[in-house]
């Protein structure tokens, strides 16, 4: 279940000024160039969730938009790994990206990598979304996060020609 609102309590308890706590990033970004998937955690410590381990490198993402129009974000990564600009710059296919959103009260923070203390609690959640619209340069990777609009895709994909149907044309 892709869980897009998070609960008014839920924000002002964790953005508070007080709050030991802190709003964790859980990014995944696949990739047909990439032999394994990227994991990033937005924090400076790697953490372990669901059995994968979450690199540490602090990103800047937002939620994604929920008006009239098709829900977009947008995304912003340190280009430290270079993996992720070279895949993105040298292809036309968009990566998929999935974002989970999970405070750190749910690990054990005394350990490296982190733990999940017992079970983590979803905030937030969008998946099988895709970058369009991205930059890469030495210092970052920047991209718009959206679903894939069939409406932009050119119709029809293929024109009847003599070549492909000559049985049409006697």
């Amino acid at each position: 279940m892709i869980e897009r609102t998070i609960p008014d309590f839920t924000r002002q308890e964790l953005e508070r000024s007080g709050s030991p706590y802190a709003l964790l990033g859980f990014l995944v970004i696949e990739h047909s160039s990439l032999s394994e998937p990227v994991r990033l955690v937005s924090d400076v410590f790697d953490y372990v969730l669901d059995g994968e381990t979450y690199s540490g490198m602090p990103f800047e993402y937002k939620v994604v938009t929920d008006g009239e129009a098709a829900p977009t974000s947008t995304l912003r990564v340190q280009n430290v790994d270079r993996r992720i600009g070279v895949v993105l710059r040298n292809t036309s296919v968009r990566p998929k990206i999935s974002l989970k959103i999970i405070s750190s009260a749910d690990f054990d923070l005394t350990q490296d990598p982190r733990v999940v203390i017992s079970s983590a609690s979803l905030i937030y959640e969008f998946a099988h979304f895709e970058l369009s619209d991205v930059a890469v340069n030495v210092i970052e990777v920047s991209g718009t996060v959206k679903l894939f609009d069939p409406s932009t895709e050119p119709w029809p994909a293929t024109t009847c020609t003599q070549d492909r149907a000559p049985a049409l044309y006697r």
